[in-house]
């Protein structure tokens, strides 16, 4: 029978297994010691989340956010979700949505206001089963998506943007552009 997945910060000792996620995740730059060697730099850094995802002994997922710290004229600190990636034979079990709950609790012990993140079209419907609803601006193709923990819900569930209504439309995009001009990242 198979136990809950364990979700804890990503080690050194975790590269050979991390490896062949990162493939999965998507294209790796460089030769296997360039990307050994940013590994290592990410989870010396202070600013950056690297957890793994520990399923029956055996390591199948991954997701890595890092903190871009304070914004220069408000002081509101923003950090971003770069990757969460579970192996396919292993998606379906709760692992993504455990990753995801790690990341989004490490961001508000930090401080952070924003968690911010992109999404392929084919990982939308699993931040929606998790109450989140993406942005198609700028690129459609790779939703935003933002929670805002200042505005947090009594149930956790942060509201995000504008979820009660459409975001694509013109009133939905000129509040995102009024947002960014007042509050760039």
């Amino acid at each position: 029978m198979s136990s809950a997945p364990r979700i804890r910060r990503a080690t050194s000792e975790d590269w050979d297994a991390v490896w062949p996620l990162l493939h999965g995740m998507g294209k790796v730059a460089g030769p296997e010691d360039a990307a050994r060697q940013r590994f290592g730099r990410i989870l010396r850094s202070h600013d950056h989340y690297l957890v793994v995802a520990v399923y029956d002994n055996v390591v199948v997922g991954y997701g890595w956010a890092q903190d871009y710290g304070a914004h220069l004229r408000t002081g509101d600190r923003t950090a971003r979700l770069h990757d969460l990636f579970v192996r396919p034979e292993r998606r379906g079990c709760g692992i993504g949505a455990a990753i995801f709950r790690a990341v989004r609790e490490w961001a508000r012990q930090e401080g952070v206001r924003y968690l911010e993140w992109q999404a392929s079209l084919s990982a939308v419907p699993f931040y929606e089963r998790l109450g989140y609803t993406g942005d198609p601006c700028p690129q459609p193709e790779y939703p935003y998506f933002e929670i805002d923990f200042a505005i947090e819900s009594p149930s956790g569930i942060s509201v995000l943007r504008d979820t009660t209504s459409d975001t694509s439309t013109p009133a939905a995009s000129s509040k995102r552009a009024a947002r960014s001009q007042a509050m760039p990242r």
